[in-house]
């Protein structure tokens, strides 16, 4: 009961990372600046890349999980960024609908829209 309790906890904030991605793609493709767009933007770098890593681990710990989620998204921005800098090519509008794009299907399959290609067969 404890472990569905958390599964479905786990797809909820995936359902809701994923509504914020989405909306964030759309925002930023459309060219939409604002508030919304600016805290959207603070969620996707500090929450939407680490999550995408971390949630599929489904680890024990609550705080393990919010620690490294935090700490991953931080670290996968900060790579990126750097090597947007140093490769001379610093678009960070770019970088937002990369991270966008790459992290959708991790929260897509978080989030039990879709099974995972060996459930089906149960």
């Amino acid at each position: 009961m404890v472990r569905r309790q958390k599964r479905n906890s786990r797809a909820r904030v995936s359902v809701a990372l994923l509504i914020a991605d989405l909306v964030i793609l759309t925002l930023t493709v459309a060219d939409v600046h604002g508030p919304l767009r600016y805290v959207l933007g603070l969620v996707l770098g500090l929450v939407i890349p680490g999550w995408s890593v971390v949630g599929l681990l489904s680890l024990a710990d609550v705080a393990l999980e919010i620690g490294l989620t935090l700490s991953v998204s931080v670290a996968l921005v900060m790579v990126a960024a750097q090597i947007m800098v140093t490769v001379h090519a610093w678009h960070p509008v770019a970088l937002e609908e990369l991270t966008c794009v790459l992290c959708l299907p991790s929260l897509v399959l978080q989030s039990r829209i879709v099974s995972w290609p060996w459930r089906l067969f149960r």
